[in-house]
């Protein structure tokens, strides 16, 4: 009969071997294995780094140009060379009384400002417009303005659970 520590010792011999077994991960495998040398895989340098002197100026130092003005984001850079897009003109409207959708937008472009205006009737009556340009050089500039006066009309007694939507509206339409 095998002793206990016998046993213990076997056990642990066949535990170190399966351990080290599965360590030894497939290439090509996605396990993580811990990284090589120092975690970096680059040649050494042929020089060890050596601080400046004191009091005497490293290269790259001394007078330096002025900074560049900074750069506003969505302004073109100033070696942005600027190839115009090709020209357009559309519309389209819906209108639409049973689902309450009247919308609209046009827009016209000689390939190098956009201009337009679309309209979207809004929850309140009232008719959102907005008048827009847009080029390359300044962005996107918009005009809104509204239309009509906002209605608020009053629905059933509080508390009521029958046409769903907020104020009486009747609720969506399928």
């Amino acid at each position: 009969m095998m002793s206990f520590k016998s046993f213990v010792l076997l056990s642990l011999s066949l535990a170190a071997i399966t351990a080290y077994t599965y360590a030894q991960v497939a290439p090509g495998s996605n396990a993580y294995l811990p990284p090589t040398k120092n975690g970096y895989d680059y040649p050494e340098p042929n020089q060890p780094f050596k601080p400046g002197t004191p009091g005497r100026p490293t290269p790259g130092t001394g007078p330096r140009p002025p900074p560049s003005p900074p750069r506003i984001p969505g302004q073109p850079a100033d070696d942005h060379v600027h190839v115009p897009g090709m020209p357009f003109d559309f519309e389209y409207a819906v209108q639409d009384p049973e689902t309450a959708n009247d919308y609209a937008h046009k827009a016209s472009s000689d390939g190098d400002v956009v201009t337009g205006e679309y309209r979207v009737q809004l929850p309140d009556g009232r008719t959102q417009v907005v008048r827009y340009t847009a080029d390359w050089k300044t962005g996107y500039h918009a005009d809104v303005s509204y239309e009509g006066e906002a209605q608020f009309p009053q629905g059933p007694a509080a508390g009521g659970r029958g046409g769903g939507g907020g104020g009486g509206a009747g609720g969506y339409k399928y």
